[in-house]
Parts: C-alpha cells; structure tokens; sequence
C-alpha cells in the first residue's frame, strides 16, 4: 500500500491566470462592499470614496513589491518565504505566524458572515435551529459558518485545482450580480447627494482608511501559493497587481452609487447598506424591491464563501512552508499522496478555523488581522529594498518594480503609517501576536533554523564566500 504522505519541496502548478486573479479579486469583494459602507459612509460620509481610493493606492505600493520579490521566488508561503529569506527567521516567524493566525481569524469572520446570509436567505422558507451543546448555544450563523468552514476545507483538501475552478465560479457570479445592480444604480444615481463631501472634514479620511483597509488583504494572498501558479513570471504581477486595480475601482463605484442613490443617513451605520440600497434600485426600475434584497443577499453569501475559500487556501500555505523552513514542527510540510495538497497543513489551519468560528464574536480578531498584515506589508517592502541592495544571493526577478526605490519606500511608509489610525485594541492585540511569534522562535525555531537570508549575507560576508569555495571545488572535481 502507498503511504499516506510524501515530502515535497514545490507543490504541483494547477491554478491558472484567471485563478490566481480570482483569489485576489475573491478575498477582497467581501467586507468591503457588504459590511463597511455603511460603518464608513457614518464616519467620513462622501470622503469615504477617498477611503476606499487612498487604502486602494497603499495597497498597490506593496502589490508592486510583492510581484517582483513573487516573480524570483515563486514558492508556498507568499510574503512569508521573502520576509524570511530577505530578513532572516526571527522576522520570518513574525511574518509568518501573524499572517497564518491573521488568515485563520478572517476566515473564522467570513465563514460566520456566510452563515448569517444563509440565514437570511433562508429565512423566507425555513431557518436553521439553534443547537443546544451542555452550556453552549450555537446560533443560526455559527451552524452555518461551521457547516461552510467543514465544505471548504474538504474542497481545499482534496484539489487545489478544484479550490481555483470553485473560486473562479463563485467570483463570477458575484461579479455579474454587482455588474447589475451597479448598472441600473448609475441609471438613478443624483451625484447632488454627494455635497457637501467631506462634512466630517478631511481629516476623517485616514481613519475611514484604516476603517476599511481590511477589504484589501487578498491580493497578497496570491503570493502565498505561487508554487501552484502555472507560468508564475507572467502571470503573477498580472493577477496581483490587476487584482487591487480593479476591486479599488469597483469600490469607488459601489460606493459612488450608494450615496449618490440615497442619503447618507439611510445607510449610515446600516451592515446591509448595500442590500437596502438594492431594494430601493430594483423597485423603482422593475417595481419588485425584494428582487433586489435577494439578488444582494445571494451576492454576500458568494461573497463570504469566496473570501473564506481563498483564505483557507491561503493560510494552509504558510504553515505548509514554515514547515518547510522548520519555523514550526516539519510534519506540515508533508504533502498528501493522493490528492497532491499539503494535507496536515489544510487541517491544522481548519481546525483553528472551526474552534474560532464555535467561539462566536471574532469581529475584533478580524480587524486585529488587517494591523498584523499591514506589519507583514511593511516589513516586505523592507525584503524587496534588502534583496536590491545586497550581493551574495541569488536573486533574479522577471518582473522589476517601477521606480525603485520609491515605491517599496512609500509602501513601507505607509503600511506602517496607517497602523496608528487603527483603534487601540486592534493594535494591542495584533502586537501581542507580534510578541508571542518572538518568544515561539527564541524557544523553538532559533534551535532549528539557520540564518541564510539576504540580511546575514550582507552582514556575513564569509557565508557567500565559503559558498563560493564550495561551489570552485566542486567544479573542480
């Protein structure tokens, strides 16, 4: 009999471009439109548009960046890999466990986002019963996250080619759901509303940033399973960066049409902005306003399952290759015989998930995980600045960043920058991550690692030499 398991050091390449965009596009088309207009528009009104454009355009610097360092080093781990090649395994833990566990609270949020839709749409025929389990009750939206989280784990386990044909199928639909309501929204739209556009004054625009910068954490995502991206030298800059284009455009639209078809105090604070904003969309054009709330209802459901799908994806990737690196125990390394995916890496991730998800209220821990991947975000930029500066490693990107180095600059800037619009516990709770991921590499991983990234190179220049005599001996004999 074949064993279960075999060790692999690159992971079969099955997902194509329109996947790889898909997962960028997926992951982001979440919260953004069908949980944070509402919040945003109440806290800086028609200036959130520029929210959405400036998290937007900080999003790009370091989508630049990422194409590049992805295009050299096209393997599991995403901005994990460079961070610890390029700055060593002491960032590297901290980049790598904060963006696992960053993973993890998002989709334990988008699974419970799911079953809250499901209940909804449900709600006109049937509902799910509550579950009594001892002293614990589960709610509607907790037995449907769970249900969502079980289905998209086994679907991520047994084919990664499966995972990106089932994105590319739910962001689709999705697309063309909001294509409609965006077209017949523009048709009734009254940009008056808009005046006056800063009423809570400019200075409510940054914070609106960090309010809604967690709609753009999936293009990175992309990263994270490049070993699987077939033609990664094209194909990754390509869905990366194309991805944050065109999610910033659909969100500075959406929210364009929201606030110019009704009043901002219909929707200010409202998490289902968007679907009341449909009802009144589809009732003055086809006179069936509950065609719209269904239509957006059904929306948010692809929406959630889109995003919790790519994430599960996504966050399996980087403890498979913290495992690789022996950050963490190597047996989440192991990739499963049968169906080619790293198996123990899926279940690790998705066990966490479901234990979030069964906790309840992981709304704090998901906008804790927008501050951890702005840290990761900076410090990458950091890499990519390293990685050109430094001599002695291999590094040969297909794809370069225009006008280096200002770009990864302004991208580590304002990554870090944005960090102190967020609130107070946000921020303390993702920098306790940073200091656990510390203390578990003083006391496990700084044993079983070796500093051989662009960093220590640089300030170790004996290691490129030694490597150097090794390579001329070799060649000798």
């Amino acid at each position: 009999m074949a064993p279960a398991v075999r060790t692999e050091t690159q992971l079969e390449r099955t997902l194509g471009l329109s996947a790889a965009l898909m997962i960028g596009i997926g992951t982001m088309i979440g919260a953004g439109i069908f949980v944070l207009p509402g919040p945003a528009a109440a806290a800086a009104g028609p200036a959130v548009v520029g929210s959405f454009l400036a998290g937007g355009l900080i999003a790009l610097f370091t989508a630049f960046s990422a194409s590049e360092l992805a295009t050299a080093m096209p393997r599991a781990g995403g901005s994990y890999h460079f961070i610890n090649r390029g700055l060593g395994p002491l960032f590297g833990a901290i980049a790598g466990i904060g963006n696992w566990l960053g993973l993890a609270f998002a989709s334990a949020f988008y699974v419970l986002g799911f079953g809250s839709y499901l209940g909804l749409l449900l709600g006109t025929v049937t509902s799910l019963p509550t579950l009594h389990l001892g002293p614990v009750i589960l709610t509607e939206a907790q037995i449907g996250g769970i249900l969502a989280g079980v289905l998209f784990i086994a679907v991520n386990y047994v084919s990664t080619k499966g995972t990106g044909d089932l994105q590319n199928v739910i962001v689709i639909g999705l697309l063309g759901i909001l294509g409609v309501f965006a077209l017949l929204g523009f048709l009734q739209a009254d940009l008056s509303t808009l005046r006056p556009f800063a009423p809570e004054g400019w200075g409510a625009m940054l914070p609106g940033t960090a309010l809604v910068f967690v709609s753009y954490l999936g293009f990175v995502k992309i990263t994270t399973v490049a070993g699987e991206i077939k033609k990664p030298g094209r194909n990754l800059p390509i869905a990366i960066v194309g991805s944050v284009v065109i999610v910033t455009a659909l969100y500075g639209l959406i929210m364009v049409i929201l606030l110019a078809v009704v009043d901002r105090e219909v929707i200010a604070g409202s998490e289902t902005a968007v679907a009341e904003v449909a009802g009144v969309v589809f009732g003055n054009v086809l006179g069936v306003s509950v065609l719209g709330v269904v239509l957006l209802t059904l929306a948010g459901l692809l929406a959630t399952a889109s995003s919790a799908n790519a994430s599960i994806l996504a966050a399996s990737r980087i403890n498979y290759a913290m495992g690789r690196d022996r950050l963490v125990w190597p047996g989440l390394n192991e990739i499963n015989a049968r169906f080619n995916t790293p198996g123990r890496a899926i279940l690790l991730t998705g066990a966490l998930i479901v234990l979030f998800v069964f906790i309840g209220d992981v709304a704090v821990l998901a906008k804790s995980a927008a501050v951890l991947h702005l840290v990761v975000y900076g410090l990458l930029n950091i890499a990519l600045i390293v990685f050109r500066e430094t001599d002695g490693f291999s590094y040969e990107p297909v794809y370069e960043v225009p006008a280096y180095p200002f770009v990864p600059i302004l991208g580590a800037i304002t990554s870090f920058g944005l960090i102190a619009f967020m609130d107070p516990i946000e921020i303390l709770l993702a920098f306790l991550l940073v200091a656990i991921s510390v203390l578990w590499y003083l006391a496990y991983a700084r044993a079983r690692t070796e500093d051989e990234s662009a960093l220590a190179r640089f300030r170790r220049p004996e290691l490129v030499e030694s490597e150097v005599e090794l390579g001329d001996t070799t060649e000798r004999e």
